[in-house]
């Protein structure tokens, strides 16, 4: 499971690509305050699916079916989940449909807790998978295109006090 990220834009688009940024930990907490039945519903173990890979008729990864918030063994929060409407199969029950239509509608609010900002060349951000989304981008002439690696990783970030990832 990823649980930490690394963002770094060599070149950015022309107009737009502009990205938002939420620690899990927070949406955890908003999504609770909201309604404590959101959380049960993401901890369920058949909370969110995504479908095997299949190409040309061979499966390159099978399904994985499991929670979006579990524990790690060390006790973090950790958070599995896409807002993509296609590639992921949600639980069909109506408190899970209204914790994933709540979740999406965070990035819609002007809140204090989103990081909003178009990176530039040379810019990054590194965070224990938060969750991530950026507008549309667009390149006029098409020579230029947009460049933005992305690393993804097992571990977590170490804290910085203590060293541990964990």
């Amino acid at each position: 499971q990823i649980r930490g990220v690394i963002l770094h834009c060599v070149r950015p688009a022309e107009t737009g690509g502009d990205n938002a940024f939420l620690d899990h930990e927070i949406a955890y907490i908003q999504l609770r305050d909201e309604n404590p039945d959101f959380i049960r519903a993401l901890m369920e173990p058949d909370a969110m699916t995504i479908p095997a890979n299949i190409r040309n008729g061979q499966e390159l990864r099978p399904e994985q079916t499991g929670p979006v918030f579990s524990l790690d063994r060390q006790g973090n929060l950790h958070m599995r989940y896409s807002a993509r409407a296609r590639n992921i199969e949600w639980k069909a029950d109506s408190t899970t449909q209204a914790a994933t239509k709540y979740l999406l509608g965070l990035f819609q609010q002007d809140s204090p807790y989103i990081f909003r900002h178009r990176l530039e060349a040379g810019e990054g951000v590194i965070s224990n998978n938060a969750l991530h989304c950026r507008t549309g981008f667009s390149h006029e002439d098409g020579s230029i295109t947009r460049l933005l690696y992305r690393a993804r990783y097992f571990d977590r970030v170490a804290d910085p006090e203590t060293g541990s990832g964990e």
